[in-house]
């Protein structure tokens, strides 16, 4: 290497560093050198030649492989605390199905939870749930076509023998799942209810579509719920071979990321994991290939209870191999983002304009099967436009393909990448376990490179300047290619909605590219979001008397601010804001407008400034906010990088002092929803929801489901009259900033934005609007065609109980509790349903009151059974309270959360938030109320809720029979 070069190389990695430590504001570390090493090795790699190099593996990674093949990552993450993610992952999936299999990869996994050889029965789920990890929350699994991941999640690290037992389950779902014939009998019910639920019309277009979309291939043969006939009738063994066959070290993969001693962990996991022998002979992994196609490819399917109209547009290209995925492959992977960052930016531009094609649309690079990417562009289409959708999609593939992109854009795109990974770079100690699982998965299954952070935005920040426009456009131009083109559409199945034929798409394709197709015209407004700010306040008082170690300044015009600084995130402030009164001030004729009126403004954007507009001026910055108005509050919620922060505080004080009224952006808007609802009602999920949300509010007319009835109400002037009055006057408003926020720092900025908003020193609270549920008990038992047999359940009770700490706790034993004993009556026992969604929630507005919600899909044979069962397990608990066991299992799940939590800057924002909207303090000595329930306690508050005797029944139930 020259010295020049070698010379250059230091000075680069010296500036890096530097930057590093200045943004970060930390002390030099341990760990510097290395990153200065690793600099060296990253630039290096960059040369001319360089691009063939491997990606080095995160040096933070412990990577390696046992000589039964087994392949393991362990890495040391302290966010959250004490806490580790246990996870195994199979390169296998139902593509490796025979005919006679069709499902069982699924089946499978659903097996590994009915007994392992150290964990008999339901010993995985008894056991870490005495520890406070939940099944279904953290204890889970997926199947998909090429893998199959098991998980074991946030399980606390505080003793050696819960981390001997988690790796003991990855042990036995590795090699020991015992696949009893009993158990396979009982899970065959449960497999056939989450068959039954996801049967929806999505699923059943997609099905359907599979033959073209995969044309020639495997994957145009499997899905992963499978054959309900081989589901209910196979053989045993057809399981067991397939288990034996594919789930083997060679395949696995095991990866702990959490706050554990990585040289332990590591020893554990070869002593554990030895017995697992290497296959003899093993049948080799197939990989499917996508065959290509010279002509285009058009699938077109609908259905009776479709809701939309989608269009996917894709154009094929081969995988990069998983051995190839080097240097080179980095600088495409970044290429390729950055063109469909362009591309997505350039759609949803055309959706703010008057009259657009389609209703929404974006763009994306992604892998398709493992053998074959797409560079993919998807829309929801209106029903009544079909083709004029399809060919406006087609129509911005083509303009991109003949004039590529404007530098204006590479630029804007170029800083939100750089952007995004620096704020990576400023939370590489705070991140959460779950993404250095995912990065090592990903490594493990398909290669993706994983250098970690340092590498990456070093990669980034040295290459980007040499990403020119040229080459942009040059492989835009490869991406969107004249062959390999796949078309595939879903539409509703409807009289009067009329479907394009496949000769029809193919004619729009054809016709689109005959078309004189002009050049994108990037229009950039260099004007600051705000000029001037004519009178800002100042802090007039100080609250000495701080909650929860907050900061609390009242400004001059009244605004109330409340600051908790905390070093959770780097890179993070939160913002939650709220002032008494909301939509229940609007009159009856004036609910849709007011329920609408923030996203019309949102829609609309601030000041002269259009939402598009508002995307590009805000480019590179990492800054979210949209007013709120609730059923008895307006306010803010958002979240800004601290360096943002007061871009943040400008489009508050623009959204409170110069919405923009936009006639044409409401039309726009409301055309759009409207297209996107036009079939709604075709789908029973949404007759079933509300039916569900007009039986709890006993038909009162402020309460109104969201369909185009409603949407017909909608008033611009009415939705501007509306947000006006309710953001007229901050001198009732309360700010909650939570994060990496100096208060010092902070106070300058506050002063002169939200201390500059305009007061009136109105008294205003919200307003008692009537709505209340039913007395006594109303059932609602209706049919409705479905195209699978279905009965869908709810069960609510009402009612009202003082709301307060004690209880919202009460609120969450109950809800965990029955769940459980639901899982247990309902799913296993009866394999009734794939699961019961249960929910009890308590809330203070118009009345101090509650609600229990029970809800389930099942097979109408079984319905009136299971509602029973719904009904008499709540009897139980409250003549005899909640089993120990089941008590017990809640505690320390909600005292492990609460722990996790009280790291959280949205926690603190909703508990600050609590304390000064309704006087309530979650935090102080909320443990301790935890730990004090017991078994009469919940038995009581049971009795209260239960006894009042108000219960809906909303029972929907399909007409035909398959």
């Amino acid at each position: 290497m020259h010295f020049e070069f070698v010379s250059k190389c230091i000075i680069l990695s010296l500036k890096f560093v530097t930057n590093y430590l200045n943004f970060n504001s930390m002390k030099i570390k341990k760990g510097l050198f290395s990153l200065v090493i690793l600099a060296f090795a990253g630039i290096n790699a960059f040369g001319q030649a360089g691009l063939n190099a491997p990606v080095p593996v995160d040096q933070n990674v412990r990577y390696g492989k046992l000589e039964n093949g087994l392949t393991y990552y362990i890495r040391k993450n302290t966010e959250p605390k004490q806490r580790a993610e246990f996870y195994i992952a199979q390169n296998v999936g139902a593509i490796l199905e025979e005919d006679s299999q069709n499902g069982l990869a699924h089946f499978l996994e659903h097996m590994a939870f009915n007994g392992t050889k150290n964990f008999p029965g339901k010993g995985i789920i008894n056991y870490f749930e005495t520890v406070g990890v939940k099944f279904g929350y953290n204890i889970n699994a997926f199947t998909s076509l090429d893998e199959t991941v098991y998980n074991l999640s946030d399980v606390p690290t505080i003793r050696e023998g819960i981390i001997d037992s988690a790796l003991l389950v990855l042990h036995d779902w590795s090699h020991f799942i015992s696949l009893l014939p009993e158990e396979i009998e009982a899970e065959r019910g449960v497999i056939r209810e989450e068959w039954r639920t996801g049967r929806n019309a999505e699923r059943r277009m997609y099905k359907k579509l599979m033959p073209v979309i995969y044309k020639g291939s495997k994957y145009a043969e499997r899905d992963v719920i499978g054959d309900i006939n081989v589901i209910n009738n196979f053989k045993h063994q057809e399981l067991v071979d397939y288990y034996n066959k594919w789930y083997r070290p060679d395949l696995q993969s095991i990866v702990i990321v959490g706050d554990i001693d990585v040289d332990k962990v590591e020893a554990k996991i070869k002593e554990v994991f030895a017995d697992i022998p290497a296959p003899v002979n093993p049948t080799p992994r197939p990989y499917y290939e996508l065959p290509d196609n010279d002509e285009p490819l058009v699938g077109i399917a609908t259905d009776p209870e479709a809701r939309n109209a989608m269009m996917y547009l894709y154009f094929k290209h081969d995988a990069t191999p998983k051995d190839a995925k080097n240097i080179g492959y980095m600088r495409n992977d970044m290429v390729r983002e950055l063109i469909t960052s362009m591309i997505s930016s350039r759609l949803n531009e055309i959706v703010q304009k008057p009259n657009p094609p389609f209703v929404f649309a974006a763009s994306g690079y992604f892998n398709m099967v493992r053998t074959k990417d797409a560079m993919a562009f998807y829309a929801a289409l209106r029903p009544d436009k079909m083709i004029d959708g399809i060919k406006g999609i087609v129509r911005e593939a083509e303009r991109v393909k003949r004039f590529g992109f404007n530098t204006s854009e590479l630029d804007r795109a170029k800083s939100d990448y750089l952007r995004s990974l620096e704020n990576e770079l400023k939370e590489k100690d705070k991140q959460k376990n779950q993404k250095f699982v995912w990065e090592c998965i990903n490594h493990f299954l398909e290669g993706e490179p994983m250098p970690g952070v340092e590498f990456e935005y070093l990669f980034a920040k040295q290459l980007l300047p040499t990403v020119s426009i040229d080459e942009i456009n040059a492989v835009a131009k490869q991406l969107i290619t004249e062959k390999n083109v796949v078309i595939s559409l879903m539409a509703p199945e409807k009289e009067g909605v009329v479907v394009p034929t496949q000769e029809q798409v193919l004619n729009a394709l054809k016709e689109v590219k005959a078309e004189n197709i002009e050049a994108y015209v990037d229009k950039v407004i260099t004007k600051p979001l705000v000029e001037k700010i004519e009178k800002p306040g100042k802090v007039k008082k100080e609250n000495a008397n701080n909650v929860f170690g907050t900061t609390e300044w009242v400004l001059s015009n009244g605004v109330k601010v409340v600051i908790k600084q905390t070093d959770f995130k780097e890179d993070q402030v939160i913002v939650e804001a709220f002032s008494k009164g909301g939509s229940s001030l609007a009159n009856v004729d004036e609910v849709p407008s007011a329920n609408m009126a923030t996203e019309i403004v949102t829609n609309s954007g601030v000041s002269e400034f259009t939402s598009t507009d508002l995307e590009k001026m805000l480019a590179g910055k990492m800054v979210n906010i949209r007013p709120v108005i609730g059923d008895d509050y307006e306010g803010f919620s958002g979240n800004a990088s601290p360096k943002d922060f007061e871009t943040m505080l400008q489009l508050i004080y623009l959204y409170m002092t110069q919405p923009r009224e936009d006639k044409e952006s409401f039309d726009t808007y409301l055309g759009r929803l409207k297209a996107f609802l036009a079939n709604a009602s075709s789908d029973p999920r949404m007759a079933f929801r509300d039916s569900i949300t007009l039986t709890l509010a006993n038909h009162n007319p402020r309460v109104m489901p969201f369909n185009l009835e409603f949407l017909d109400k909608v008033d611009f002037d009415k939705c501007m009259k509306f947000y006006k009055e309710r953001f007229a006057d901050a001198s009732d408003f309360t700010f909650i900033f939570t994060g990496n926020i100096s208060p010092i720092e902070a106070k300058p900025l506050i002063e002169k934005y939200l201390g500059a908003l305009p007061a009136l020193n109105r008294k205003e609270d919200a307003k008692d609007t009537g709505v209340r549920p039913p007395k006594g008990k109303v059932k609602n038992y209706f049919t409705k065609p479905m195209q699978t047999t279905k009965s869908s359940v709810f069960v609510g009770y009402t009612g009202e109980i003082e709301y307060n700490v004690m209880n919202d706790i009460l609120a969450d034993y109950l809800t965990s509790i029955l769940r459980t004993r639901y899982l247990e009556e309902i799913r296993e026992k009866e394999g009734g349903t794939y699961g019961v969604g249960v929910r009890v929630s308590l809330r203070n507005f118009p009345v101090n009151s509650y609600v229990v919600q029970i809800q389930f899909d099942t097979d109408p044979k079984l319905r009136d059974k299971l509602i029973g069962i719904v009904y008499s397990e709540i009897q139980k608990i409250m003549n005899e309270g909640p089993l120990a066991d089941d008590l017990n299992k809640t505690k320390e799940y909600m005292l492990k959360e609460y722990e996790q939590n009280k790291r959280e800057n949205s926690y603190w924002a909703n508990v600050i938030r609590a304390k000064y909207e309704d006087g309530l303090d979650f935090y102080t000595n909320y443990d301790e109320m935890v730990k004090s329930v017991d078994v009469n306690a919940v038995k009581e508050f049971a009795k209260k809720l239960f006894s009042q005797g108000n219960i809906v029944e909303v029972v929907m139930t399909s007409e035909s029979k398959e």
